[in-house]
Order: C-alpha cells, then structure tokens, then sequence
C-alpha cells in the first residue's frame, strides 16, 4: 500500500523535522505547503528538511488567512499533486507540521487494509451547534490583507446545496474519492460558495464527501488525537502530562506538539512507534547525552 501525505506548515522547521523523521518511506509520497508569508530562510530549512528525492512535491506557496478559504484552496491543489504523481498512492493523509504519528505506519496500514476504501473524516451536525456556528453560512464574510473580515450581511444558500454538517479540518481519504472530488462539479459549486463564509474549512469537506460516493464508505472518525482547552479556539500543546492518554489512544496521529516546549513527548512516541529522532536531536544528544532524554 501507498500513502501521500498533504502536509501544511508555516514555522518551525524543527518540529517538521520530527514528523517527516517519523512518517518518512520510500513508497510514499510527500506534498508540502507552505505559507507565502513565511521567511524564505524558515522555508529554505523546511526543504533542507524535506529533501529532494522524487518522491517530495512542494507545491506552489499561498498567503493562508485563518478561517479564510485559502486553506481549502491549498488543500484541493495538493490533492491534485498528489493525484499526478507517479506511482499513485491508495489514501492521502492530511496533516500539519505540527503533527506526529501515534502508530507506526505498519500499524496504520493494517488498520486501512481491514476496511478498505473509507473515508476517515467527522462530522458533526450543523442543526446541533450553537447559534454562531449555525449562522456561519448565512453571513457574508471575505480575505482581506492577510485577515478574515466578518460582517453581519445575509446571504442565502442555494436550495440544491446542503449546508448540513461540520467537523475538524483533518482527514484520510482513499483514491477514489480524491479523484471524485478533483472531477466533480460540486467541488467547485462548494468552493465558490463557502469562499465568503467564515471557517469553510469546517464545512467543505464535510458536506462534499457526503454528497459524494456514498455515506457506507465513511468511517467513524478522523482518527487524530486533539485536546480542546474549554473555549479556546487552538488546541492544547501536547505535553508529557498527556503521555498515558497518548500511548493508550486508539487514534493514528496526534496535534500539536512543539519541541520547545515538551521535545521528551516526541522523544517517548518516536521510541514507541520505532521512528529516527530528527537529525537535530541527534547532534544535539552527541554534543550533551542530556539536550533531550528519552
């Protein structure tokens, strides 16, 4: 089996260095974002890190506005990417530079091949969400020098296009559908709408899919672990404080992490799933055995 992975950064290239020492394989395939506005040193390291074998694909940069539509835009060209690659691959796995696999990819292969040809996403019904969730997609909203700008004006939804669910930004989908959404009419009916919609990225993918092949090839979930501090609208910094409840999740990657913070937490995973610490930690164990214990 092949994987690709769309893998969307901005900073820190040392915490991209942890996670491509993880998922790195020679069978798979490697499509890269990174923002436009990042610093073209921060960007060169990002490609020090990645390398330039054949099967490593930057795809062109973006300005990516929180909340805004560019990051679904971004997205649909690194599915295009990926799908152009030779040899394909049977499922592209979306994740941040901020993420880290909990299972080795033996592990997360064996668990695709048990069920093969689902969709890995979740959804969460729009009528269930508080009202200014609900809203959303009845307010006018556009990007705008870097920012999204909400205002209070009504729009309509079209009849024919079901606003009805939302759900996390992260997913793994199969070929198939990869190679339906970059076809269907549809793709480009929901990125022309919900471009002046507040966080489309919670939406698009959502009600796409299940217009799509069919709701029998969905799974239970998106399979990443994220712990939501009450109220904030980014996640928690994953810590040693949630070791146990990492190691004893069923979930195949993890975010965010950041080594600047906790590098111990990547250091216990990577043991676990039998993955090469980065080349930086490397060095940094032979300069001082004490830089990041494991």
């Amino acid at each position: 089996m092949r994987l690709a992975y769309s893998i969307s950064g901005y900073h820190q290239p040392n915490q991209f260095a942890w996670l491509m020492s993880a998922i790195r394989h020679p069978d798979d395939r490697f499509v890269i974002h990174v923002d436009a506005r990042t610093p073209e040193p921060v960007f060169a390291a990002m490609r020090r890190i990645a390398g330039d074998a054949d099967n490593v694909v930057f795809i062109d940069r973006q300005p990516i506005t929180w909340m805004g539509i560019s990051l679904v835009e971004t997205e649909l060209r690194a599915i295009r990417a990926a799908l152009a690659a030779n040899p394909g691959f049977d499922y592209l796995i979306s994740l941040s530079m901020q993420d880290y696999p909990l299972k080795s990819r033996a592990e997360i292969v064996a668990e695709l091949q048990a069920s093969p040809s689902l969709d890995y996403l979740t959804f969460e019904p729009l009528a269930a969400q508080p009202f200014h969730m609900r809203r959303r997609p009845w307010l006018w909203s556009f990007e705008h020098n870097g920012r999204l700008v909400r205002t209070i004006f009504p729009r309509l939804v079209p009849r024919d296009l079901e606003i009805a669910w939302k759900g996390p930004w992260w997913r793994v989908l199969s070929r198939e559908t990869c190679v339906w959404l970059t076809a269907s009419p549809l793709t480009r009916r929901y990125l022309a709408f919900l471009k002046n919609v507040q966080t489309p990225d919670e939406f698009f993918f959502q009600n796409l899919v299940m217009q799509g092949l069919g709701r029998t090839r969905l799974a239970d979930g998106y399979r990443h672990f994220i712990a939501w501090p009450g109220g904030s609208p980014s996640p928690e910094t994953l810590t040693m404080a949630k070791a146990d409840a990492l190691l004893a999740s069923p979930m195949w990657y993890a975010r965010k992490f950041d080594e600047t913070i906790d590098a111990l937490i990547l250091a216990r995973l990577a043991k676990r799933i039998g993955a090469d610490l980065p080349a930086h930690v490397q060095a940094a164990r032979r300069g001082s055995p004490a830089a990041v214990a494991a």
